[in-house]
């Protein structure tokens, strides 16, 4: 795991002000201040990761407005005038806070106090972080999906491409069909308008609305408080009851509302001139986030599925999942945003509407995923299937033999009884030869249905991996009926976050660790006796090992007492493993790599900042040669390929991060 680090605080003596033995001296405000600033990025990944991406794109100031919002919660703008420097004005802040919600940064809520008093609370919104972070995978996926040229015209021709419209969304936050062409030099309306269309159909553009600027537990608590103030009080039922009966209420309107919210029906509409579909030119469109993770998740599973089926029933796999991601279900239920996850039954009794969505939602059958599939794919001997065996060979062969009835030219000829064939009658005959010319015309119609048999052949080869993926050790698919499939998400997703952290462990703890910690989850709680005699290591080995393990939260130490006075001297001593707490402290620590990559990213533009400025003249870009110096020419290739390192680790480590940060 190149590139991987864990943060450690520094140390400290407990005496402010007295240097460290063999540390740095603690009296100088500016490295007080530097170790400060460390501290603070360790303690909170999160805010860390949120902060240096604000600053990055927004600046100091939006940055500062992040993190006062991830620390205190939601504030006013007064609130935020008596927190910040007294230099700030409010109109300064009312500026940022405009530019924070044109990228989906920020969410407000009007709320209405007991006296009639209006005061606007601002919120963090993790959306538009997260679209900084992922704006190159997402453009980069979409040149994918539509490469130039998706509308039939030539790549020449087609200037405008689907990643230059998701690229100025994403700049703009949104951005309607009519201000793209006013700004865009489109050859044609007709092919932009149409790549609007299909970005909407796949559900990648979605219209913007005061829901995406609400935040989701306040809209509940609206819901649910109507319907409660709805039901009489002088209902014969129990509060308890009303509660619940508000809930269901609630909960129906949420989802409608929600659900209503993403609908392409809703913007595309017909154009009366030319009677082609089109979007409403004056609809500002935002990007979905919710449909991008969806293919990041498929990702995920098809490299699973190469890994453990192969690669052709993985490219199958894919095709599958392709077919089912605009339908298949969200990452994050969005019940799970409202407080309703404290209540046990009401956190089951969403996994299970999920699992219910899941298998009524997105199906499938072979015929549907032939017409998806590559035309270059070969599915012809990509399964390898067991011989029959030679005795049964032999024993078939012999049947035949005796069964078989020879007749050329008319002849009479006996069987293995000494029974004589009769020959026909002369009127049987005739219809005897009229049934041979019918079967060469059989042969002939047989050779034009040549492709219809080897479409045929194709749909079965599908099938057979399908049902390789189905009855695989881990369930890729689930059969809904027979010949139809769906994706087990609620599943799949715990398995393939198990294996990509035993990939961890294995790559930066050696694999011992990650026997250790198999050993540990498959006996729930074991003794260091057990671990010795099923992972079959010396305990010298386990207890150094154990103890790595400890370290990094991956197995906890539980003291079983012996006697009544739990004495230390005579208790046991066993290791447990809670992975929820594991899957937290992986997540921390690749959330902080990750801002630490940017953060050092954007200290090395700092470093060479006037260097840069000079290589981005005018005058200078193209003529670097020339005129630069070559102390300056290798300070300008180290300061391109450190950036290129920070990109290619970011994009490895942002892979491992999304699996704990999202398929809870």
């Amino acid at each position: 795991m190149e590139g991987l680090e864990i943060p450690n605080l520094p140390q400290q003596n407990a005496a402010e002000g007295s240097p460290a033995p063999g540390g740095p001296d603690m009296s100088d405000p500016e490295l007080r201040n530097a170790i400060s600033s460390l501290e603070q990025r360790i303690e909170n990944p999160d805010k860390f990761l949120a902060t240096e991406l604000i600053r990055s794109h927004l600046g100091e100031r939006a940055a500062t407005i992040i993190d006062l919002l991830m620390s205190l919660g939601r504030l006013s703008i007064s609130e935020m005038k008596a927190k910040t420097s007294d230099e700030w004005k409010v109109r300064d802040i009312k500026a940022t806070i405009v530019s924070l919600l044109q990228l989906r940064c920020v969410k407000y809520f009007d709320e209405t106090s007991f006296t009639g008093k209006h005061t606007i609370y601002y919120y963090y919104n993790p959306d538009g972080p997260l679209l900084m972070l992922y704006s190159g995978l997402i453009i980069d996926m979409i040149n994918k999906r539509y490469p130039a040229g998706t509308n039939g015209t030539d790549a020449g021709e087609d200037d405008v491409t689907a990643a230059q419209i998701v690229q100025n969304v994403l700049t703009f936050g949104s951005i309607s069909l009519a201000e793209f062409l006013e700004n865009a030099n489109a050859s044609s309306d007709y092919n932009v308008a149409s790549l609007f269309v299909k970005l909407c159909d796949d559900g990648f553009l979605a219209p913007i609305s005061k829901l995406n600027f609400t935040p989701l537990d306040d809209l509940w608590t609206v819901l649910y408080d109507k319907y409660y103030a709805a039901i009489p009080r002088t209902s014969p039922l129990s509060d308890l009851r009303k509660r619940v009966e508000a809930k269901g209420r609630a909960k129906e309107e949420f989802l409608n509302i929600i659900e209503n919210n993403n609908d392409p029906s809703k913007i595309i509409t017909t154009d009366a001139a030319t009677s082609l579909r089109t979007v409403h030119r004056d609809v500002p469109l935002t990007f979905n986030l919710p449909r991008f993770l969806k293919s990041r998740r498929g990702r995920h599973l098809v490299q699973l599925a190469r890994f453990r089926v192969g690669a052709v029933s993985a490219k199958v796999y894919s095709a599958a999942l392709k077919l089912t991601e605009k339908r298949s279900v969200d990452l994050v239920h969005p019940l799970t945003q409202t407080g309703l996850m404290q209540d046990l039954e009401e956190a089951n009794a969403i996994r299970d509407e999920v699992t219910l969505l899941e298998e009524r939602g997105a199906n499938f059958n072979a015929m549907e995923i032939a017409k998806h599939l590559s035309p270059s794919l070969n599915l012809k001997d990509s399964l390898v299937t067991q011989k029959r065996d030679s005795s049964s060979k032999k024993r078939a062969k012999e049947e035949d033999d005796d069964e078989a009835i020879e007749i050329p030219g008319r002849k009479k000829v006996k069987t293995k009884d000494g029974f004589v064939v009769p020959n026909l009658p002369s009127h049987a005959q005739a219809g005897a030869e009229d049934e041979d010319e019918d079967e060469d015309e059989d042969e002939e119609m047989d050779m034009d249905d040549e492709e219809g048999v080897q479409s045929a052949d194709t749909i079965n080869m599908i099938n057979m991996h399908l049902r390789l993926l189905a009855n695989s050790s881990i369930p890729f698919l689930k059969e809904t009926r027979p010949g139809v499939y769906h994706v087990p998400y609620t599943t799949l997703m715990p398995i393939v976050r198990s294996s990509i952290y035993d990939y961890i462990i294995a790559s930066t703890l050696g694999q011992s660790a990650m026997r250790i910690r198999r050993c540990i989850i498959a006996n729930s709680l074991v003794s260091e006796k057990v671990i010795n005699s099923v992972a079959l290591m010396r305990e010298k080995d386990i207890r150094s090992t154990i103890a790595s393990l400890i370290k990094y939260n991956v197995a906890e130490i539980q003291e079983v007492p012996r006697t009544m006075d739990r004495s230390a001297a005579r208790a046991v001593f066993l290791f447990r493993s809670k992975e929820s707490l594991s899957y937290s402290s992986m997540k921390q620590n690749l959330e902080w790599n990750i801002a630490n990559l940017l953060f050092k990213k954007e200290k090395l533009k700092d470093e060479n900042a006037t260097l840069l400025t000079k290589a981005n003249r005018e005058d200078v870009k193209g003529n670097e040669a020339a005129l630069l110096l070559s102390s300056e020419l290798n300070q300008l290739k180290m300061v391109n390929d450190r950036e290129l390192t920070t990109y290619t680790r970011l994009t490895r480590v942002l892979s491992l991060w999304e699996l704990f940060k999202f398929y809870i």
